[in-house]
């Protein structure tokens, strides 16, 4: 074989375009490269003889392959894109460059096909095209030319004898500046990627050329001497070099291939910043903020000053009740509030804060400083405070005046954690403790916060427990009728006396179950023994006629999808009537999408289900959305009643049961327990009361033993 030969069949096989050698009649694939057979996901072997034309997408006949030959010019080649389908079906843009191959005689003309990958980032406009002659030697050149990365044909001694136009483009340099140069003494300069300047010795083709053996390194810096780039620019390329060695294995000199990593490295670099942005507000996004935290941490271990001075502090800021934005006025308003909230916060970055968006409605700040401990915990609570006062400023979004405020839990190195990921879930644990103290809250995180969380997962366990093994106690509390004095129903409430804990207020559980989403099992487990329970009250014809059994249904539950479907079907199979079911929502319910939960409601009343509305008074519903609801009760909240001897809560109280009298809806005051309040309420004319007065809540056996005992007093013997 000769040098010629030789060189070429090493370009072939070790360049990332695809070379074949086709029968122009046939359009059979004669001979392919490596790199053409990857680009199609087969072995080489397997595709000789294979017509070329099936290969194509789309799929070309032998008519149109003929009618291509002919744009071949004789002494030139023809261009076109097309895809080229792989074994699995995958189709890659390439640009297929065909040349007529004059370079030995056979029987069968050739042809030369170069596919070469398009690339979006690059402009290829310029490329340069074979224009191939019968002589072997031209068809080198030609083929150099053509090949879309820089090659570099080496002597023994290691200089420059062949470079194609991307090399020179590459390197920065003209071609008399390249050619007879030495790559022990390169016109240009090697450095890695971090920046550090790599000693000739080390670079592929002075250690290719040294060891006789392939040469590779994946991402390289060379920097030129500004012929067409900024003078000192750096481009990024990936080095191979392959020695070319002769019959006698002795070196004869080297290929030296440089692949332009520009549009890569320039990709990699936009997706880590897309990465690293929050594409709604543009703060930092989640992984990049705890990322910084873990830097954070990090660098004050590394501290070179006494380490106990490095502190790194993270406040986990929520928005108060921001889903009941995003529930009234839609997700793509409550977006906009997001961005203007995000705008007040951003100049932070310029007192070197970082601070990200790590939920829908939750934000992530990082400060750093070497104070001393108190010195800094007062820096983070004044910077807690600066949050809350930016974020409460009122807000005008689509010209709607919004008032909000946020809850900030806060931790700190070295005092709560020693890494990063340990210091944000502290900041989430002292978060998780301000909401539970109200709104607007700041609250550092304490060891026994971190106990206090783990027992609450613990609680959360058995209380799934329980409900799943019906170990959860249904109580009953008396509904009393002012008039008739008689029972006309209970109100069902969950108890729970824990094993180890004993017992635990619904007011701790609950709101727990509702966060953690037991509060499905839990009201199904209620739903299921209050059915059980009226069939066999039924049976033993304790409850009169019309008597029916409240259950307080969660907004969560409420919203579920299927819930309506789920409580019927409960009903029927113990073979119980929707009316004699009443389902207590709270006024809080009604913020969340009033025409949504009304029609929710219409299909319970058509079921035959009675709908009470559970704390009337105490949230923020408008009057007017009353009228839209098919509400058969209206309970008075008991703070309401304890203060009848308020004029205040009187006037209220009166204003309640007279709108709910004027709306023909029954009502029910809650928490009665002295005389005075029963006689205020029938005096008002509320037509029914529950409280301790008559009876607490009591469990299925002893209510049951009060409905059979207990004796009816008029309302008119007061």
């Amino acid at each position: 074989m000769s040098e010629a030969e030789e060189l070429l069949a090493l370009l072939v096989d070790h360049l990332q375009d695809g070379v074949w050698l086709l029968d122009a009649d046939s359009a059979a694939i004669v001979e392919v490269s490596r790199s053409g057979s990857v680009q199609v996901g087969s072995r080489a072997s397997t595709l000789l003889e294979t017509n070329f034309c099936s290969l194509i997408e789309p799929e070309m006949t032998s008519e149109a392959w003929q009618l291509l030959l002919a744009q071949i010019p004789t002494a030139g080649s023809h261009t076109l894109a097309v895809g080229i389908r792989s074994a699995i079906g995958y189709v890659q843009a390439v640009d297929l460059t065909l040349t007529r191959d004059h370079s030995c005689g056979h029987q069968h003309e050739r042809i030369l096909a170069i596919t070469r990958s398009q690339i979006p980032e690059a402009d290829l406009s310029g490329a340069q095209r074979p224009e191939l002659t019968g002589d072997l030697e031209t068809l080198l050149d030609a083929t150099l030319e053509a090949l879309g990365e820089g090659v570099a044909i080496l002597d023994q001694l290691g200089r420059v004898e062949k470079a194609n136009s991307a090399f020179l483009e590459l390197v920065d340099l003209q071609q008399s500046l390249v050619l007879d140069h030495s790559m022990f003494d390169p016109p240009w300069i090697w450095q890695s990627v971090q920046g550090d300047f790599i000693e000739i010795e080390d670079t592929p083709p002075v250690q290719a050329l040294r060891t006789g053996k392939a040469q590779r390194l994946e991402h390289v810096q060379l920097r030129g001497n500004g012929l067409n780039r900024t003078l000192g620019d750096l481009i990024s390329v990936e080095v191979t070099c392959e020695p070319l060695l002769g019959e006698d294995k002795t070196l004869r000199g080297a290929v030296l291939v440089l692949s332009d990593l520009t549009a890569l490295v320039q990709s990699v670099g936009h997706r880590e910043q897309i990465e690293a942005t929050d594409p709604l507000t543009s703060l930092r996004s989640r992984h990049h903020i705890t990322a910084q935290v873990d830097a954070a941490v990090r660098s004050a271990e590394r501290n070179p000053s006494d380490p106990d001075d490095a502190r790194v502090g993270v406040l986990h800021v929520d928005l108060d009740d921001f889903r009941s934005v995003n529930d009234t006025f839609g997700t793509a308003f409550g977006d906009e509030v997001l961005i203007a909230v995000a705008d007040r916060l951003r100049d932070l970055t310029e007192r070197h804060i970082e601070i990200g968006r790590v939920g829908v409605d939750e934000f992530l700040v990082v400060i750093t400083g070497n104070d001393a401990s108190l010195s800094f915990d007062t820096r983070l609570r004044r910077l807690a405070e600066e949050l809350q006062r930016r974020i409460e400023q009122p807000l005008v979004v689509e010209g709607l005046e919004l008032r909000l405020t946020a809850s900030v839990g806060i931790s700190r190195y070295p005092a709560n954690a020693s890494d990063g990921a340990t210091l944000v879930r502290a900041a989430d644990t002292a978060l998780a403790a301000s909401r539970r103290e109200g709104r607007h809250q700041v609250r550092f995180f304490e060891s026994s916060l971190d106990k206090r969380g783990r027992t609450g997962l613990a609680l959360d366990r058995d209380l799934r427990l329980a409900a799943a093994q019906r170990n959860l106690q249904v109580y009953y509390q008396p509904i009393i009728d002012l008039k008739s004095g008689a029972v006309t129903g209970a109100e069902a409430l969950v108890r729970w006396n824990h094993p180890e804990h004993g017992p635990i207020p619904p007011s701790i559980f609950i709101p727990d179950a509702e966060a953690t989403g037991a509060i499905s099992a839990i009201s199904d487990m209620v739903v299921t023994t209050v059915a059980e329970d009226l069939a066999g009250w039924n049976e033993q014809s304790l409850l009169k006629a019309g008597s029916r059994i409240a259950i307080n249904i969660s907004a969560t539950e409420f919203e579920q999808r299927g819930f309506v479907q789920r409580l019927a079907a409960t009903l029927n199979n113990v073979g119980v009537l929707p009316s004699q079911l009443e389902l207590e929502i709270t006024e809080t319910l009604l913020m969340r999408d009033v025409e949504v939960t009304a029609q929710r409601l219409s299909d319970l009343h058509e079921l035959g289900f009675l709908v009470s509305l559970d704390d009337f008074g105490t949230g923020y519903s408008s009057l007017s959305h009353l009228h839209m609801l098919p509400l058969h009760t209206l309970k008075v909240d008991r703070c309401f009643v304890s203060e009848l001897g308020d004029g205040r809560s009187q006037t209220i109280t009166r204003a309640i049961l007279n709108l709910a009298q004027g709306l023909g809806i029954h009502t029910v005051g809650e928490g009665v327990e002295t005389e005075d309040q029963r006689r205020f309420l029938i005096e008002a004319g509320c037509d029914s009361v529950q409280g301790f007065l008559y009876a607490p809540p009591l469990p299925r056996l002893a209510f049951e033993k009060f409905m059979k005992n207990h004796r009816p007093v008029s309302a008119l013997a007061v």
